[in-house]
């Protein structure tokens, strides 16, 4: 055999693997189809489930200056438009945090709560009358946690909750016994 003669077996071992590598990948392939198929949800979640990240003793220092933060939107969520306020009541960094709903719900979102630093008190940009307390309770709220110093609002709680197939209830304080018998 020649130094510059061709070799005879080369092109055989080439279409084997090519045919093996094609195998594996229509494999794989197969198999992620099978899987997705075989879940229950056919939800699709775009964006995160939570704003998280923000340090509380920046927040905290920047509400205690300027008042209460106005967020526009951050769920990423494209059907309703859910800017938040983040509130921080007290002198501990970890404990105090309230996200709610920028709006009356039963305005437009155009009607942001406005915070009266006076009167310590939020008013609708819309109509003076209409009040909320520091809190924001009686607006809808999103439960705030505070993990290693940093915030995470949960801004789909309500969401998850209204598909889920458990109920969560979130209570404070002494459970009434029951009066069922």
């Amino acid at each position: 055999m020649s130094p510059v003669e061709q070799g005879g077996g080369h092109g055989g071992r080439a279409l084997i693997i090519s045919a093996v590598t094609i195998a594996v990948v229509l494999l794989a392939l197969w198999g992620a189809a099978w899987a997705a198929s075989r879940q229950d949800s056919t939800d699709i979640g775009i964006g995160d489930q939570t704003f998280q990240g923000a340090r509380t003793d920046r927040m905290a220092a920047e509400i205690a200056d300027r008042g209460p933060i106005l967020f526009p939107d951050v769920s990423g969520s494209s059907d309703n438009a859910r800017p938040i306020i983040l509130q921080h009541l007290g002198d501990d960094e970890d404990e105090g945090w309230y996200a709610f709903l920028a709006y009356p719900s039963t305005k437009s979102p155009d009607c942001f709560w406005r915070w009266d630093a006076d009167e310590e008190i939020f008013r609708a940009s819309c109509d003076d009358a209409l009040t909320l307390p520091a809190d924001g309770e009686g607006a809808e709220q999103f439960p705030v946690e505070v993990e290693d110093g940093r915030l995470d609002i949960d801004l789909n709680y309500e969401r998850r909750q209204a598909t889920s197939t458990t109920t969560t209830v979130l209570e404070s304080g002494d459970v009434p016994p029951s009066t069922e018998g």
